[in-house]
């Protein structure tokens, strides 16, 4: 058995490991393995590689595996971590949901409320969204314009548009399955 006590890096990150891994992906001697987000934080377990290598993790304590981590490299091969796709809820708030401008008051420094009557402005949508995601305890990814979090099955997706059936002119919200790592700061936690 082959045994971690470190990762050496990550390829997405790293150049010189990303030359590594396009070299060892040619000459076939790249090997995976594949874990679940749930054994990311994980320190002590045990894995078979995609090409047979028993390999024992006994990692430092707090260290958290992310996709592309390099567990071993050396000249005759490399393995690295792959996590698992798994089944995500993307929402993305639509373009028709507009910031308040200093047009929105008048000289008396009065807000004309009824130009918002049919928009709700982009923080009272971005506040019932996160504390609706919040709630459920859901950790979150965001990319650009989009909200992503895990879910269990795409059924979710009709909770979601319940809890948040006021603002349904104003969300768009899909599945798909894809590798999903929470953004630092935005994974699980309890109260």
């Amino acid at each position: 058995m082959l045994t971690v006590t470190t990762i050496v890096g990550n390829v997405k990150n790293n150049l010189d490991l990303k030359k590594k891994y396009e070299e060892s992906l040619k000459k076939n001697t790249l090997e995976t393995i594949t874990i679940q987000r749930s054994e990311t934080e994980k320190v002590r377990m045990r894995k078979v590689s995609d090409k047979g290598t028993d390999v024992g993790f006994i990692l430092p304590s707090r260290t958290h595996l992310r996709d592309g981590d390099v567990a071993f490299l050396d000249d005759t091969r490399m393995i690295i971590i792959k996590l698992s796709p798994e089944l995500v809820a993307i929402l993305n708030i639509r373009e028709n949901v507009h910031p308040r401008s200093d047009d929105d008051e008048d000289s008396s420094g009065t807000e004309h409320r009824h130009r918002h009557r049919h928009h709700p402005d982009l923080t009272n949508v971005a506040i019932k969204v996160g504390h609706t995601i919040g709630n459920l305890h859901r950790p979150l990814k965001i990319d650009k314009d989009d909200i992503i979090f895990p879910i269990q099955t795409p059924d979710e997706i009709n909770l979601f548009l319940r809890l948040l059936s006021d603002l349904k002119n104003h969300i768009e919200i899909r599945t798909e399955t894809l590798i999903f790592e929470p953004d630092q700061g935005f994974d699980v936690h309890a109260h």
